[in-house]
């Protein structure tokens, strides 16, 4: 008799288990709640620092200390003159990053050493589990008076184009979009590579085709600048950027390859 009750009482408990579980799920449903996909990476070795990707093409900085301990950091430079991005490298020989062109240094750590930047590197929330590192959050940047790591600025081993080795994102492999027109139609998710120019277009900063402006869309996070002013060749002719509402959004330049002049 007490096996049959105990057996009774298990059945009655699976299924409301499982009521209370369709339940959640319909419940989800009806907010159009969906869990967070995890995003992962591969753990650094200490001492390594690798350039890599998040799962949007977001550019990061996966970083090994030499205690064993990791950070992931922004791959973009705290600097944007024009509010146009860039892209950092790592210089072995300094153990530091630099925005070659603006000069803004930071340190393993993301800490501002040097240069125009206004802060150090924001950084991801990360768990670090066995030969992955879970990436949670971008977090608020440290302040620029925040005491780096290591040598002063001056006391470092920088890197100059083109002569010494350094690591930096490249984007060769990514699918290149020639008309910026065609690449905001068919709206793609995260992150794009695109061929062009900056100009200013009926009075804003628009992302031009190679061909033209008659192949130009906007660019929302350039502000129109001076009387006077022009912005074009000195950006370069490769961005990554983001379609966002009919415009491209986070306009970056690609840094060209090591072999190349800025």
């Amino acid at each position: 008799m007490c096996s049959s009750r105990l057996g009774l009482s298990v059945l009655v408990l699976a299924g409301i288990g499982l009521v209370a579980a369709v339940f959640v799920g319909v419940t989800a449903l009806l907010r159009d709640e969906e869990p967070a996909a995890l995003e992962t990476v591969r753990r650094p070795t200490p001492g390594e620092v690798r350039p890599d990707y998040l799962s949007d093409g977001t550019p990061v900085w996966v970083v090994g200390h030499p205690d064993g301990s990791v950070d992931v950091l922004s791959g973009f430079d705290a600097h944007r003159p024009s509010n146009i991005g860039k892209i950092l490298w790592w210089c072995p020989s300094a153990r530091a990053f630099e925005n070659p062109e603006h000069g803004s240094k930071y340190d393993e750590y993301g800490l501002k050493i040097g240069g125009p930047a206004p802060s150090g590197l924001p950084s991801y929330e990360v768990v670090v589990s066995g030969s992955q590192v879970t990436v949670g959050d971008l977090q608020g940047a440290p302040p620029p008076d925040a005491r780096h790591s290591g040598p002063d600025e001056p006391d470092r081993d920088w890197c100059t184009f083109p002569e010494d080795d350094v690591a930096f994102h490249t984007f060769d492999d990514w699918p290149t979009w020639e008309s910026p027109t065609e690449a905001v139609a068919a709206a793609p998710e995260g992150w794009i590579l695109l061929e062009g120019g900056l100009a200013i277009v009926n009075g804003h900063v628009s992302l031009c085709a190679l061909s033209g402006c008659d192949d130009a869309v906007e660019a929302a996070n350039v502000p129109e600048p001076g009387p006077g002013a022009t912005v074009g060749p000195l950006f370069g002719e490769r961005f990554i950027a983001r379609v966002r509402d009919g415009i491209v959004a986070d306009v970056t330049r690609v840094m060209p390859a090591p072999s190349q002049p800025l």
